[in-house]
């Protein structure tokens, strides 16, 4: 009884961890910059740094001297591999890192995003051209954004103030992800590359029984029997891409 109790809330514990989540919360606002890492609920404020007491000096240690290592001896030259990876699962590669990337983004999600803007300078032309040119890419920008990011709570809005000598702006913005989330992404990612490495050492193998018995036989060019198991080989992956 007391074993299932702890298995319990050692896995309570560990959902915990995975869902919990945590990011950054940053922004220009009030006329400061600030920094701070998040937790959950908690706020960790990095910039403005906080004032620390100062420390008492610590006394000097004695530094040991290392032994001299010998110049005579020449590091050993590492042997080289070479993965057995061709043109076609280097592609099929980078498609399933790209996907896996593009997933990643939706994994986070925005939980404030703030930007206030508003418009001035001494020309008055200039001023409403610059104001029209932002509200223009912000209106560009917003169906996008929407698609790449969750958004809890956003708070934008622009102005104009003809009597301002300079345009001002306050941004803000706190993202957070969690452990489970990204563990999904990195096990796409991985399971992909290990699912083209698997394939790709088969077919490595096949070729180079292919090549001992054509040289062990002499029945045939090597050449035509390497043509014709590359052939079956692209052959069997095209079958099983298509399931």
């Amino acid at each position: 009884m007391v074993g299932w109790i702890i298995l319990g809330i050692f896995l309570a514990l560990l959902l915990l961890i995975l869902l919990l989540p945590f990011g950054v919360d940053l922004g220009y606002e009030g006329g400061s910059f600030h920094l701070s890492a998040k937790a959950g609920p908690a706020l960790i404020q990095i910039l403005p740094k906080q004032e620390k007491k100062p420390k008492k000096p610590k006394e000097e240690k004695k530094k040991k001297k290392k032994p001299e290592e010998d110049e005579d001896e020449e590091p050993k030259p590492k042997k080289k591999r070479s993965l057995p990876f061709n043109k076609d699962d280097l592609l099929e590669l980078l498609r399933i890192v790209l996907r896996g990337i593009g997933k990643f983004g939706r994994a986070w999600r925005v939980d404030r995003f703030l930007l206030h803007y508003v418009a001035g300078g001494p020309d008055p032309a200039d001023t409403a051209i610059t104001y029209g040119k932002v509200n223009a890419a912000l209106s560009s920008l917003a169906p996008l954004c929407a698609k790449r990011f969750r958004v809890k709570s956003s708070d934008v809005w622009t102005d104009v103030d003809f009597m301002a000598e300079h345009s001002s702006v306050e941004f803000g913005l706190a993202l957070t992800i969690n452990l489970w989330r990204i563990f999904g992404v990195v096990n796409l990612i991985l399971f992909g590359a290990l699912k083209i490495l698997l394939r790709a050492k088969r077919r490595q193998k096949r070729e180079a029984k292919a090549l001992k018995k054509a040289q062990k036989d002499g029945s045939a060019p090597v050449e035509t029997i390497e043509k014709k198991e590359k052939e079956n080989i692209q052959e069997e992956e095209r079958m099983e891409a298509n399931g």
